[in-house]
């Protein structure tokens, strides 16, 4: 278990040492390889242009952290399920707190801690701290890797909707070409129609309106119940018809042609 500790040691050093090795590298590259703004203003384009990262440093990475993860899955207690997982106790500030008190008074106390080797409580705290120190700097990676993940889809969406723009602008013209890519684009936009759930107020007042005026055939009403020890609930009847014959006007039960 000790030799396996050092090699794990080892490699993160290792892998740290590479990673950071690489970001400079990385770095260093980028300011080269950065193109002047000057170089854009002639194509009327503000933005600079968005260079690829490093596929060597991304696939290192991955390599790096998958690896360390196999190492250390095998020394680790990760086998708990959801239900498990609930049933353990976290060590916020005062469980922490409460431990390393306890902890301090074993060693000092032994002939009180028949029941456990106070060696093994004060080694639950020192492998606590370690796991908790690395937790942290993993959840700082991953919010460095999140922000950089927004930062691209957010512009990778801004040229998206320039290109679904001018395609939509295009095809009222009468664009062949835009027409053909405006419906292709034009599903990512349409929102299924909900089945079965109540309508929202928007919707319900939106086929009130259509069946005032003749629009849509079906009928609309409010279902009200006030129970005496809590507060009412309301049931929106909203029932469209279809394949039926649609009036121009209605006043009063008469039909007006």
């Amino acid at each position: 278990m000790a030799k396996k500790t050092t090699s794990t040691t080892k490699k993160l050093a290792s892998v740290h040492k590479k990673a950071s090795a690489a970001v400079k590298k990385t770095a260093a590259v980028a300011r080269k390889a950065r193109p002047p703004v000057q170089a854009y203003e002639s194509q009327n384009i503000n933005e600079q242009a968005i260079a690829l990262l490093p596929p060597a440093l991304l696939d290192g990475i991955i390599h790096g952290v998958t690896s360390l993860m196999d190492d250390f899955s095998e020394v680790s207690q990760n086998y708990l399920n959801k239900l498990q997982r609930r049933r353990k106790i976290g060590a916020g500030i005062r469980n922490y707190g409460f431990i390393e008190k306890v902890a301090d008074l074993a060693e000092a106390n032994p002939q009180f801690a028949q029941f456990f080797n106070p060696q093994d409580l004060r080694n639950c705290l020192t492998n606590f701290d370690k796991l908790r120190d690395i937790s942290l700097l993993l959840q700082s990676f991953t919010r460095l890797v999140t922000n950089t993940m927004l930062v691209y889809s957010d512009a990778g969406y801004g040229m998206s909707g320039i290109f679904y723009d001018m395609v939509k602008e295009m095809s009222r013209r009468g664009n062949p070409t835009a027409m053909e890519l405006f419906r292709t684009l034009q599903p990512f936009f349409k929102r299924p129609k909900r089945t079965g759930a109540e309508p929202t107020l928007k919707q319900a007042e939106k086929d009130m309106h259509a069946f005032y005026s003749g629009k849509k055939d079906g009928f609309f009403g409010v279902e009200n119940f006030s129970p005496k020890l809590s507060g009412g609930v309301r049931k929106v009847i909203d029932k469209k018809l279809t394949n039926s014959e649609q009036f121009k006007d209605i006043i009063d039960g008469e039909v007006k042609e």
